[in-house]
């Protein structure tokens, strides 16, 4: 019985800690909240990166992580191209008015 109490008591402290570690977190600014995110991810990537070029090049997962890091560099380019059109839209719109 003084086991279940004390794994209780326990569990619910462990509870208690994420749920206010959550609400910490929650009280940084969205902007802030997404670029520490942001960080996390690229962090993260450089990791996987690393890895993978210490494997052969043949390798199933080399294979799919390069089409992944050329995916993810044509959409980089994609959406640097839509906001010059964006951004020359706007311009032309402001002064034909």
């Amino acid at each position: 019985m003084k086991k279940a109490l004390v794994g209780g008591l326990i569990g619910g402290a462990v509870v208690a800690a994420v749920v206010m570690a959550k609400k910490a977190q929650s009280t940084l600014p969205t902007e802030e909240r997404e670029a520490n995110r942001a960080e996390k991810r690229r962090e993260m990537f450089a990791k996987m990166q690393a890895g993978m070029e210490a494997m052969p090049e043949d390798f199933p997962p080399v294979v799919l992580f390069s089409n992944v890091a050329a995916i993810r560099e044509a959409t980089e380019r994609i959406l640097e191209l839509l906001e010059e059109n964006r951004t020359d839209a706007e311009g032309s719109a402001a002064s034909t008015s």
